[in-house]
């Protein structure tokens, strides 16, 4: 059974109309809480996207192009405290729509088009739900690990030894160079 997106828009293609679709979105706060309940966010407080479907010129492959935006926050891996952030990332999918009476391919099978990098969704019906799509790309760009800028002065008790991702310096000697010189006596240091 299909997920009922909590961003549910569906936009119509068929009929195509003559000049392309595009779109706009802003979701309203009850959408928002429910992604945030979805993503285990503390809050969403802005989520919007534009973009816009064209479609090749046989008319049975459909891209979905656009711009995701979205001010969020989370807990922070370390301290629990609110991390505040805002994303914003490009995306984008292919459909293919299916001819009448076609099968829908294996479930690990795609189609092949021009693009073979490009997963492609088999489309049968004549409209797109993008608010899961957005959902879906919402849930790809939020930082699995928040963390605060602050969060190990928050903790002391953590030490001195732990650093944000900053290289830890490397010992003046390794401690395999004296292995290294019992086995390679010709290359001792000078």
């Amino acid at each position: 059974m299909a997920r009922r997106s909590e961003l549910a828009r569906r936009v119509v293609i068929e009929p195509w109309p003559e000049g392309g679709i595009e779109f706009e979105l802003e979701a309203d706060p009850e959408e928002r809480a429910a992604l945030a309940r979805r993503f285990d966010l503390l809050e969403l407080r802005s989520l919007t996207a534009h973009g816009a479907l064209d479609r090749s010129a046989d008319r049975r492959e459909i891209r979905l192009r656009g711009q995701l935006m979205a001010d969020v926050v989370q807990t922070c891996v370390v301290s629990l405290e609110p991390v505040a952030a805002t994303v914003s990332a490009p995306f984008e999918r292919r459909y293919f729509r299916l001819a009448r009476g076609e099968e829908l391919p294996e479930p690990d099978e795609t189609i092949d088009l021009q693009d073979e990098e490009a997963e492609i969704e088999p489309l049968r019906t004549g409209s797109i739900e993008i608010g899961e799509v957005l959902a879906e790309e919402l849930g790809l760009v939020l930082n699995p690990y928040p963390r605060r800028p602050d969060a190990y002065e928050q903790l002391p008790e953590l030490g001195p030894h732990v650093s944000l991702g900053e290289p830890e310096p490397e010992p003046a000697e390794s401690p395999f160079a004296a292995l290294g010189q019992l086995y390679h006596p010709d290359k001792r240091a000078r």
